[in-house]
């Protein structure tokens, strides 16, 4: 019986760590086809569309990206290429280095995502917020928070947007 608990937990602990490097190779290789789009600046094609509602709003349940982007009350501000291409080095914050996977899994709630698409790739990273432990899903993936996930987006942001997301930007004061 000793054996089996132990077989069991082994096996339960290989499954867990399978499953977190997984998630890390999904959301990194993500990030990768991003950054490979931005340094061959390949621009003409890319924009970015942020989407958000006010963190205080109350839905009859925890949104996912693609309902945030579907919700019928949705902000939507986008931005062209040519806007884009001026802040290549602000853009370029989002790499590799900023991946961590989360240790313990939790749930989307999404109130901010923003995604980079082109015509001929569609989306390539769609970044959203929200997770009930302050992660981030990036593709769909969870990772740790990072300031630099809302440091990419905050010079778009109309001052009516910064105001209603002042609970991510304004997260030192906490």
């Amino acid at each position: 019986m000793r054996i089996k608990i132990e077989l069991l937990s082994i096996i339960f602990i290989i499954c867990t760590l399978n499953n977190c490097e997984g998630t890390n190779i999904l959301s990194r290789r993500a990030v990768e086809n991003y950054i490979k789009i931005i340094d061959n600046n390949n621009f003409e094609n890319i924009t970015l569309t942020i989407y958000y509602i006010n963190p205080y709003i109350l839905t009859r349940a925890p949104l996912t990206a693609e309902q945030l982007i579907n919700f019928n009350k949705v902000n939507k501000i986008i931005i062209s290429y040519n806007v884009l291409r001026e802040h290549i080095d602000l853009i370029k914050q989002i790499n590799v280095d900023v991946i961590v996977p989360v240790r313990q899994k939790s749930y989307l709630d999404a109130r901010l995502c923003y995604v980079f698409e082109t015509d001929r790739n569609g989306i390539i990273l769609n970044i959203a917020m929200g997770g009930t432990n302050n992660s981030v899903f990036i593709n769909g993936f969870e990772v740790e928070d990072n300031e630099v996930f809302y440091n990419v987006i905050r010079p778009f942001l109309t001052e009516e947007a910064l105001t209603d997301l002042q609970v991510y930007f304004n997260r030192d004061n906490e």
